[in-house]
C-alpha cells in the first residue's frame, strides 16, 4: 500500500501468514514460503529466516516439522506483527546499501537518509546453495552486492549507491589475482555509480537489527590480505657464514595466518648486511600485501639502533641501507621496530640458516627467494622523487588509491565503469587485457620512448602502425591512444615513407575526356621502333579524333619535330580543320620549342600528359594497340611489309563501328557508311538499286541528318564513360593532395635511366606542390625552390609527413 511518503505491506498478506497454522505437509510449507516471498521486500533477511523451511523442502518424502522450524515460524509471525514502513526515494538522491552474510544466506538493505535518520527502501535476501556457501566471507559480501544490483536494477540505474561495509570490497574487486567470478561481478557493477565507504554508526533501530546479526556462526578463514585494523607481526634475521649468506622472514597476520620466507644470497654479505637484507625483504613483502600496520622484531642491535636514530651510520653500505629503509616507511601507517633476544627469534633464525644450508630444494612449505645482488646496488637505484605531471592515468590513480572521483557526474560514472579493468600495484597502474594477463600503463613520455624504441630501435624494423601497436600490446604496454600514436609515428617516419609499398590502386576518380564537336580535339603519339620497311621507315606517327574516333597514321624514318609539324599540317589541318586541342606525351618531338611555336601560330592548345602516366592520353594509346594488333594479323614472315598493309588496317578501323559510339568513324565523319570491297564481290541492295540521281539526293538528305547521328553517338559515349567510371571508381584509394603539401616521387618513374638499384628506396624527395593543374595533376618544385619540369600525376606521388 503506497502513500505520499511510505510504502506499507498489504495487511491482508500479513494476516494470511499470521493466521496460518503450523504446516502439516510439504504443500503447506510451499504455501508458507510463497506468502513470505510476496512480503520479502518488507522482511529483513527473509532468506535467512526461512532457512529451516528450505531444509524441509529439500526432503519432500521425509516431512518433519522440527523445533527449529517452529521457532523460525514463531519468530516470523512476531516480526510481521509490526513490519517496517518502506520509504520512497527522491529523484537523483544518493542511496545507501548495507550488506550481511552468514553461512546460509546473504542479505542487503537499501536505505535513504532523511533528516539524519536512515529509512529502509528495499530488503533483498537469498539463500546460498552448497557451492555458494563455501565462498570466502569477503566473496559472500560481494555476492550480496551483486544480488542486490540485479534485483534492484532500476534503483542502481537512477541513483548513486554508497555501499557501507567494514569489508574491503573495493580492493577485492580490483585485485589482479581475484577469482574469475569476482572479475565478472566487477565488470557487471561497472555500469552503475557504486562507491564503497566504511560503515558509520547506525542511525536506525531497524538497520541495527539488520547488521547486528552479521556475525558468522562458524569460524571462517580470514583473508590475510584484508586485515588492517590490527598490526601484523614481522620477525627477521640474517645469517652469514663460510658456506654462504641468507635471511629469514616470518610474517604473521592478526588472524594468525603465517608466511615464511627464506632468502639465499648470490653475493658475499657481512652479518650486518644480511640483517638489513632480511628487514628490507620483509617490509617489501608486507608492502606487496598492502599491510598498513606492522610491528617488526629483530635481534640485531645495529639495525634497530640505526632505524631508531640511536646510532649514526659510518659505513657507506649502512648509509645506503638506512636510506632504502626510509623510502619504504611511507608505505605503512604504523611501523615499529623492536630489539628482542635471539632466543625469541628462533624461527626467523632457522629460516636464515636454512637458506645457507642448501636444504631449500627439499623444503616444500617455505617460500624461497634467490637474491643475486644487494638491494642497494646501483642496478636497483632509481629516481623515485621525479614529480609526475597530470596525465590520462591521474583520474584512475585517484579513484583506485584514494576513492576520489571527478566532480562531473557523467565523467565520474564513466571513470567508475572503465576502472574495473585497471589495477594499482606499488604505485603502478595496470590494465587487464583480453589475450594477456596485465598491461603496464605508460605515461606520455614513456609511451613515446616505447614507440620509438620498438619502431626504430636496435631491434626495430620500421613496421606499419597496426603491427607496431600489436607488438607493444604483446610486450605488455598500454595507453588509451596506443594505436593512433603508432599510426602517427609511422606516418612521420622518414625511412618508412621512403621504403613504403607502391600502391597499384588509382588515387583519383576517373576523369573522362570528351570533345565538343568532330575534329576539335586530337590525341597524338608515336609507335615504334618496328621492323624496318622500305625507305628505312621504322616509326609510325598516329593521330585520333576524340569525337569521331577517326584515325590518321603515317610511317616515318625518323621522329623529329619537323616531321611532327608536317604530319599535323597535311593530315589534320589540310584534311579536316585547325584543331582546338592536341594531346600528346612528353616526348622531345612534342615538348620542344619548335612545336610549341607551331601550335601557338595556329592557336592550337597543346596539352602534355603527366610523366609516366599514359592514361592521360588514353585514346592515342588504344589506337596504338589497335594498329599493332591489326598489322600482326596481316603480316606473316615478311614483317618489313607493314607499310604496305597499313592502309588496309586503317581502312578496316575507319569502317568498323566502335563500341563507344555505336557508329563507324567513317559514318560520323561523312554521314554515311563507306562502300567496302565485299559489296562489290557480293552486291548489296544499295549497289543493286543504285541510281545516280537518287544516290545524290540521298546523300544530301543524309548530310542534313548527320547532326542527329553525331548527337546520338555523343549520348552513347557519355553512357559508356559513366559505366567505365562506376567500375573504375570502385578501386579508387583516395590520396588527397593540395597546394603546399610535401610529397615523395616514385623513384622508378623519376629515374627513367634504370640506374636505380635493388636496395635503393622506392620513393625519393621530398618536393613541394606549387600548383594544382587539375584534380590529380600537380606541378612540383624542390625544397630549394627549383621548379620540376612537366606535370606529375598523383599516381606517382606520396604525401610526406614531417
Amino acid at each position: 500500500m503506497v502513500s505520499d511518503k511510505w510504502i506499507e505491506a498489504n495487511p491482508e498478506k500479513i494476516s494470511a501468514v499470521q493466521d496460518l497454522r503450523p504446516p502439516q505437509t510439504i504443500r503447506d510449507v510451499q504455501r508458507l514460503s510463497g506468502r513470505i516471498a510476496a512480503l520479502s521486500r518488507f522482511v529483513s533477511k527473509s532468506a535467512e529466516k526461512c532457512l529451516p523451511f528450505f531444509k524441509v523442502l529439500r526432503d519432500p518424502k521425509g516431512f518433519s516439522w522440527s523445533d527449529e522450524c517452529q521457532a523460525a515460524f514463531d519468530e516470523l509471525k512476531e516480526y510481521l506483527a509490526s513490519p517496517p514502513l518502506i520509504s520512497k526515494p527522491k529523484d537523483e538522491e544518493s542511496l545507501y546499501l548495507y550488506l550481511a552474510a552468514t553461512p546460509g544466506a546473504v542479505s542487503a538493505v537499501l536505505v535513504r537518509e532523511e533528516e539524519q535518520v536512515q529509512r529502509p527502501v528495499y530488503y533483498v535476501s537469498k539463500a546460498l546453495n552448497d557451492a555458494e556457501g563455501r565462498y570466502p566471507e569477503v566473496e559472500k559480501f560481494a555476492y550480496a552486492l551483486i544480488i542486490a544490483a540485479r534485483k534492484l536494477q532500476p534503483y542502481f540505474q537512477a541513483h548513486a549507491i554508497k555501499v557501507l561495509t567494514d569489508q574491503s570490497l573495493r580492493q577485492v574487486f580490483v585485485k589482479p589475482d581475484t577469482s574469475g567470478r569476482l572479475v565478472k561481478w566487477s565488470v557487471e557493477l561497472g555500469e552503475y555509480d557504486v562507491k564503497f565507504k566504511a560503515r558509520p554508526a547506525i542511525k536506525s533501530q531497524v538497520l541495527a537489527d539488520f547488521v547486528g546479526d552479521n556475525t558468522p556462526t562458524e569460524c571462517m578463514e580470514e583473508n590475510p590480505f584484508e586485515s588492517k585494523r590490527e598490526a601484523w607481526r614481522l620477525s627477521v634475521d640474517g645469517s652469514s657464514c663460510l658456506t654462504g649468506s641468507g635471511a629469514g622472514v616470518l610474517l604473521v597476520s592478526p588472524s594468525g595466518w603465517t608466511l615464511e620466507c627464506a632468502l639465499r644470497f648470490g653475493f658475499k654479505a657481512t652479518n650486518n648486511e644480511a640483517e638489513w637484507e632480511a628487514l628490507i625483504a620483509g617490509l617489501t613483502i608486507a608492502k606487496h600485501l598492502e599491510v598498513r600496520r606492522i610491528e617488526v622484531s629483530s635481534d640485531s642491535q645495529l639495525v634497530v639502533g640505526l632505524t631508531s636514530r640511536e646510532y649514526e651510520p659510518r659505513e657507506d653500505s649502512m648509509v645506503k641501507y638506512l636510506s632504502h629503509f626510509q623510502s619504504l616507511k611511507p608505505a605503512f601507517e604504523v611501523l615499529s621496530i623492536t630489539k628482542i633476544p635471539r632466543a625469541e627469534n628462533a624461527r626467523a633464525d632457522q629460516l636464515s640458516k636454512l637458506a645457507t644450508a642448501g636444504e631449500l630444494e627439499r623444503n616444500q612449505t617455505v617460500m624461497v627467494h634467490y637474491l643475486d645482488r644487494p638491494t642497494i646496488s646501483e642496478a636497483d637505484v632509481m629516481d623515485v622523487d621525479i614529480p609526475q605531471e597530470l596525465n590520462w592515468m591521474t583520474p584512475y590513480i585517484y579513484w583506485l588509491r584514494d576513492g576520489i572521483l571527478p566532480e562531473d557526474p557523467a565523467e565520474a560514472r564513466k571513470l567508475v565503469y572503465r576502472a574495473n579493468r585497471f589495477q594499482l600495484r606499488e604505485g603502478i597502474l595496470y590494465k587487464r587485457s583480453f589475450p594477456f594477463p596485465w598491461l603496464k600503463c605508460l605515461a606520455p613520455q614513456e609511451a613515446d620512448y616505447a614507440l620509438r624504441e620498438v619502431h626504430e630501435g636496435v631491434c626495430g624494423n620500421h613496421t606499419g602502425g597496426r603491427t607496431l601497436s600489436h607488438k607493444l600490446v604483446r610486450q605488455g604496454y598500454y595507453w588509451p591512444t596506443l594505436h593512433q600514436d603508432a599510426v602517427d609515428l609511422v606516418r612521420r617516419c622518414d625511412k618508412y615513407q621512403r621504403n613504403a609499398n607502391i600502391s597499384r590502386r588509382p588515387s583519383q576518380p576517373l576523369t573522362s575526356i570528351t570533345a565538343p564537336w568532330p575534329f576539335a580535339q586530337w590525341g597524338m603519339d608515336f609507335v615504334g621502333p618496328v621492323p624496318m620497311a622500305t625507305g628505312q621507315r621504322k616509326f609510325l606517327i598516329v593521330a585520333v579524333d576524340y569525337f569521331t574516333k577517326w584515325l590518321e597514321a603515317e610511317p616515318l624514318a625518323t621522329i623529329t619535330e619537323k616531321n611532327t609539324e608536317s604530319f599535323v599540317w597535311k593530315s589534320i589541318i589540310c584534311r579536316f580543320r585547325v584543331p582546338r586541342i592536341i594531346v600528346s606525351d612528353n616526348g622531345k618531338q612534342f615538348d620542344c620549342q619548335a612545336f610549341r611555336d607551331f601550335c601557338q601560330e595556329w592557336r592550337i592548345e597543346h596539352r602534355l600528359a603527366s610523366v609516366a602516366y599514359p592514361q592521360c592520353n588514353g585514346q592515342a594509346e588504344v589506337i596504338n594497340r589497335e594498329i599493332i594488333l591489326g598489322l600482326k594479323k596481316c603480316l606473316e614472315d615478311s614483317k618489313g611489309r607493314w607499310t604496305e598493309e597499313l592502309p588496309s588496317v586503317l581502312w578496316a578501323y575507319r569502317t568498323t563501328p566502335r563500341t563507344t559510339t555505336g557508329e563507324s568513324p567513317f559514318s560520323l565523319c561523312f554521314g554515311a557508311e563507306a562502300m567496302i570491297p565485299v559489296e562489290i564481290g557480293v552486291q548489296s541492295p544499295r549497289v543493286v538499286h543504285f541510281t545516280e540521281q537518287n544516290n545524290e539526293e540521298g546523300l544530301r538528305c543524309t548530310l542534313d541528318l548527320v547532326g542527329e547521328l553525331r548527337d546520338k553517338a555523343a549520348i552513347r559515349v557519355t553512357a559508356y564513360q559513366q559505366r567505365v567510371s562506376r567500375y573504375y571508381n570502385k578501386r579508387v584509394n583516395p590520396r588527397p593532395l593540395r597546394q603546399g603539401d610535401l610529397v615523395l616521387r616514385n623513384s622508378a618513374v623519376s629515374d627513367p635511366t634504370g640506374t636505380r638499384g635493388k636496395l635503393d628506396p622506392a620513393w625519393e624527395g621530398p618536393y613541394k606542390i606549387t600548383k594544382v593543374l587539375q584534380p590529380g595533376t600537380f606541378k612540383l618544385e624542390t625544397l630549394g625552390g627549383r621548379e620540376i619540369a612537366r606535370a606529375w600525376n598523383a599516381e606517382h606521388l606520396r604525401k610526406y609527413y614531417q
